[in-house]
């Protein structure tokens, strides 16, 4: 088990973001995290990250406790993020970005840590634009370097927080078939947040739904796709009997 999520609840005040919600993660494994706008998904991303202190529950990354570290902390212990709106330096190139996650996260220093972003580079097509500005680089570029310098600082599990939003079909192709070589070549466990929720159903090994802050389904794409609870959540009415 990598990551246990037991009874996690979080307030702002009077307003209950989050209730109660648990669930296991196992290595190498991708679990889809999807649910309506405010359901809570980002804010769980949050909490585990370090972000937010939860009100209630605890956080287990690989049988160890990581509740009170800060985000740096948890980043070095092996899980890294991606952001809802990218989140990279733009007036770094794209190498320099991925190299932040080498040395801050990888711990890595001079030419190991040169050769490890050199490799998430390749990994991810992006050789060819290792030296461009960032604020340069197209939007689908941008997403690949921010997941690039996730990677980069060799964790266990990366939490992506809807890579595939404003991107075109073949963009979303591009991007996809980056999370499954994440997943392959580096045996990476990946929660991933995405209302595109047919490339979840397609990709996740299993799926967690969020609904008003409480889960309210859990099980293989196929199992979550019929649940009568989903249907209603996402579409305000139920299944035809």
């Amino acid at each position: 088990m990598i990551l246990e999520v037991s009874n996690l609840s979080k307030k702002f005040g009077g307003l209950q973001v989050l209730g109660d919600v648990s669930f296991q993660m196992l290595k190498g494994e991708i679990c889809g995290l999807i649910g309506p706008n405010g359901a809570g998904k980002t804010t769980l991303f949050n909490i585990i990250t370090g972000i937010y202190s939860p009100s209630a529950g605890t956080i287990h990354f690989k049988g160890e406790s990581i509740l009170g570290l800060r985000p740096d902390q948890i980043c070095r212990r092996g899980v890294a993020r991606t952001f809802q709106m990218v989140r990279i330096f733009p007036t770094m190139t794209a190498l320099e970005n991925v190299l932040t996650g080498a040395i801050y996260g990888g711990k890595g220093r001079g030419g190991k840590a040169i050769n490890e972003a050199l490799d998430c580079l390749e990994l991810f097509n992006l050789s060819a634009v290792k030296d461009v500005v960032s604020a340069n680089l197209t939007y689908s570029d941008r997403k690949l370097v921010e997941i690039a310098r996730a990677v980069a600082s060799r964790p266990a599990l990366v939490l992506l927080d809807e890579p595939l939003s404003g991107l075109n079909p073949a963009e979303t192709e591009k991007i996809m078939a980056v999370i499954r070589t994440i997943r392959d070549t580096r045996g990476i466990s990946m929660i991933w947040i995405e209302h595109k929720t047919d490339a979840i159903f397609n990709l996740c090994d299993r799926v967690v739904v969020l609904d008003y802050g409480e889960k309210i389904a859990e099980g293989c794409p196929q199992e979550v796709a019929a649940n009568r609870k989903v249907v209603e959540a996402y579409i305000g009415e139920p299944l035809v009997a």
